[in-house]
């Protein structure tokens, strides 16, 4: 009974780093079709070159914003499968419709550089930003409850996680209905939850909602030094 338990230990955990190696390798190639889409500057000389540029800026803003997105999403991914210790069919299909989101930014990257002028554009890439980010939340919430983590995970530093995540999902879905009031407002919109979120990501994190070891210790021999 012993030696299954094992086997089934290790499966998991190798069922675990697959998914995360091919995460990571979906976020990368998710990461170069953005800089591939990248408009380069033409002209005849220094100047005509410099005024392309300068007429390509909203591109590279753009370009810019999804790349800290990805990256944001992936950093996030990275630091819940660090704590993850468990597996389960519905994790792999959430990560599954998690990777859908990431490969479908470069896209929406695109639609809203091409129309930017029309509403869709950014309904379109407000909610492929939202979506993702629900689904994370969605992750983050089946592993708490299936208990998936790992048992020194301290639940408050999940909680400030989940949190964490919920401010940038709920803010981009917010900016679909303020897209059709206001286009600029909703594109303004996102650089400042960006700003916002970078600002939070370390009280979400913050190492003092973890116990340490040496503290997990030191509660489980209270007992014993009682007696």
């Amino acid at each position: 009974m012993t030696e299954t338990s094992e086997t089934d230990g290790k499966h998991t955990k190798a069922d675990t780093e697959r998914l995360v190696f091919f995460s990571d390798a979906v976020v990368a190639i998710a990461l170069t079709l953005l800089a591939l889409e990248l408009p380069v500057p033409h002209g005849e000389s220094d100047s005509e070159v410099w005024r392309a540029f300068r007429e390509y800026l909203p591109d590279y803003a753009m370009f810019l914003l999804s790349f800290a997105v990805v990256t944001t999403l992936w950093v996030a991914h990275k630091w819940l499968f660090a704590r993850i210790d468990g597996f389960s069919p519905r994790l792999l299909w959430l990560n599954f419709v998690w990777l859908l989101g990431i490969t479908l930014v470069p896209f929406a990257t695109r639609v809203f550089v091409e129309d930017s002028d029309y509403q869709i554009s950014a309904v379109l890439y407000a909610t492929v930003i939202g979506g993702t980010g629900l689904t994370l939340i969605n992750t983050v919430r089946h592993c708490r409850a299936r208990g998936l983590l790992r048992p020194d995970t301290a639940p408050e530093i999940m909680r400030r996680f989940q949190l964490f995540l919920t401010f940038p999902t709920v803010a981009f879905l917010l900016s679909i209905p303020l897209a059709f009031i206001t286009l600029e407002g909703a594109k303004y919109s996102w650089a400042a939850v960006f700003g916002l979120t970078a600002l939070a990501a370390r009280w979400a994190t913050h190492p003092g909602a973890r116990p340490t070891r040496g503290q997990s210790e030191g509660t489980a021999r209270r007992p014993s030094g009682k007696r």
